[in-house]
C-alpha cells in the first residue's frame, strides 16, 4: 500500500488551498481572544452556534504589521472596540497554508458596518425579550426616595467617570454629605455582564439599605457601550428592588441598560447633579413646607389671639351686665324683704296687741268685775260641783272675799 509523507501531504493541502483561495475573502466570525506583540495582532476567531452557543468552529488568525497600521487609519476611535474579545465581525482574510505552521488566515481588512449592525439586531432581540416579560418598566415601578443619601455604585475605581461623580458629590457647593459605595466592575469587555450582575446581587443580598444604585463609566463609543446591550444585565436590573440610576456615557443613543433603569442620564456628572439637585429640592421643599406652617401658625395664633380678645371683651361686658342685673335684683329682693318684713312685724305687733287686749279681758280682776266669782277650798280655785267639798269656802267678788264654813 503507497503512503504519502507528511510533507507531501501538507504541500498538497498547500496547492489545493492555493488553487481555491486566490484572492482574499469575506468572512463572518466572533473573536474569542487577542493579543498584541510587537505592532503585530493575533487572534482567535469563532463560530458559535445561535441556539445552544456551542463553538462549531475556529482558527487562529494574525495581523500583520502593515495590516495592522492601516485598519487603525481606517477604523480610527472604533479600532479597540471592534477589535475586541466577544465582538462580532466581518473580516477579510487571505488564506495560506503553511507545511511546518498549517494554516493561517491573515486579516487584512474589517467592515465595521457589519459589526455595527450586528450589535443592533442583537440589542432590539434582548429588548424584544424584556418587552415579552414584561420587564421594561419593572425597575421603574420601585419607590426613589425624595432626599438619596446612602448609595451603591457600580464601577470601576479607575474610571475618570466614577472619580468625577464622587468628586462632584463630595465638593457639592451646599454641603449635602453623601455615603458613597463602590463595587467594583468591569465597564467594558467580555467581563462586564458577569461583574455588574454580580455587583448587584451583592448589593440586594448585603446588610446595607441603599437609596438607590448607580451604574456609572465615563464615555466611549457606541461599540465601547454595548456590553451594557446585554439581556442578563438588562434582567438584573429589572428585578432589583431598589432604584437603578444609568449613566454610562451615551449621548445620544440609549443602551438596553438605559432602557431598563429607573432613572437614565447621560454621564456620571450628571447623575451626581441629580441627586444633589434632588436633595436641594427637597430641602427647599421642608423649608417652604417649614415657612408655611409658621406662616399658618401665626395667622392662627393672631386669629385665637383675636377671638380670645373678642371672647375677653364680651365676658367682661356680660360679668359688668350681670353684676348690674344681680346688684339691681338684690336691691329689689331688699327692698321686697324690707316691705314683708315690715308689714308682718306690723301684723304679729297687731296680733300681740289683740292677744293682749284678749288676755286682759281674760284677766280674772277683769272677770270678777262683770259679775263672775272665784270659789276657793282650802286654797284652791274649784272649778266644778263634783270637787266641791264641805270644808269651809272662800267666794271672791270684785270687791272684796266673803268666807262661808
Amino acid at each position: 500500500m503507497h503512503a504519502y509523507s507528511l510533507l507531501e501531504l501538507n504541500n498538497y493541502i498547500k496547492r489545493v488551498i492555493a488553487l481555491n483561495f486566490e484572492e482574499a475573502i469575506w468572512i463572518e466570525c466572533e473573536i474569542s481572544g487577542i493579543s498584541e506583540v510587537r505592532g503585530q495582532v493575533y487572534l482567535d476567531l469563532v463560530q458559535k452556534d445561535e441556539d445552544t452557543q456551542d463553538v462549531v468552529a475556529q482558527s487562529s488568525a494574525a495581523i500583520w504589521y502593515k495590516a495592522n497600521l492601516f485598519l487603525k487609519n481606517k477604523l480610527k476611535d472604533l479600532y479597540s472596540s471592534i477589535l475586541s474579545q466577544g465582538i462580532k465581525i466581518k473580516c477579510k482574510v487571505e488564506v495560506t497554508f503553511h507545511e511546518r505552521y498549517g494554516m493561517k488566515l491573515s486579516l487584512i481588512d474589517v467592515d465595521p458596518a457589519y459589526t455595527m449592525g450586528n450589535l443592533e439586531l442583537e440589542r432590539q432581540k434582548v429588548i424584544d425579550e424584556l418587552k415579552a416579560k414584561d420587564l421594561l418598566d419593572k425597575n421603574k415601578k420601585t419607590y426613589l426616595t425624595k432626599t438619596i443619601r446612602n448609595i451603591a455604585v457600580i464601577s470601576s475605581s479607575t474610571a475618570a467617570g466614577y472619580i468625577d461623580f464622587t468628586t462632584q458629590l463630595s465638593t457639592n457647593q451646599y454641603g449635602y454629605a453623601y455615603d458613597v459605595t463602590l463595587y467594583q466592575s468591569a465597564m467594558q469587555g467580555t467581563n462586564t455582564e458577569t461583574d455588574v450582575c454580580d455587583a448587584l446581587r451583592k448589593i440586594q443580598n448585603g446588610y446595607t439599605t441603599y437609596d438607590c444604585v448607580c451604574i456609572i463609566r465615563g464615555g466611549g463609543s457606541k461599540l465601547d457601550l454595548s456590553f451594557f446591550d446585554s439581556y442578563k444585565i438588562a434582567e438584573a436590573i429589572a428585578n432589583c428592588n431598589i432604584p437603578v440610576i444609568s449613566g454610562i456615557g451615551h449621548e445620544i443613543d440609549l443602551s438596553v441598560t438605559d432602557l431598563v433603569t429607573h432613572t437614565q442620564l447621560k454621564t456620571p456628572t450628571a447623575v451626581s447633579n441629580f441627586i444633589i439637585d434632588r436633595t436641594l429640592y427637597y430641602e427647599s421643599e421642608c423649608l417652604s413646607q417649614f415657612a408655611m406652617i409658621l406662616q399658618e401658625s401665626q395667622r392662627k395664633l393672631k386669629e385665637k389671639f383675636q377671638r380670645l380678645n373678642t371672647l375677653s371683651q364680651t365676658l367682661n361686658y356680660a360679668t359688668q351686665k350681670k353684676l348690674l342685673t344681680t346688684e339691681k335684683r338684690l336691691l329689689l329682693i331688699e327692698s321686697t324683704l324690707h316691705n314683708q318684713s315690715t308689714s308682718r312685724i306690723k301684723t304679729k305687733l297687731l296680733n300681740l296687741d289683740n292677744i293682749e287686749k284678749l288676755l286682759q279681758t281674760y284677766q280674772p280682776d277683769n272677770v270678777l268685775k262683770r259679775g263672775y266669782t272665784l270659789i276657793r277650798q282650802s286654797g284652791k280655785i274649784v272649778t266644778s260641783k263634783a270637787k266641791l267639798t264641805k270644808d269651809p269656802i272662800e267666794v271672791q267678788f270684785k270687791d272684796g272675799t266673803v268666807k262661808r264654813s
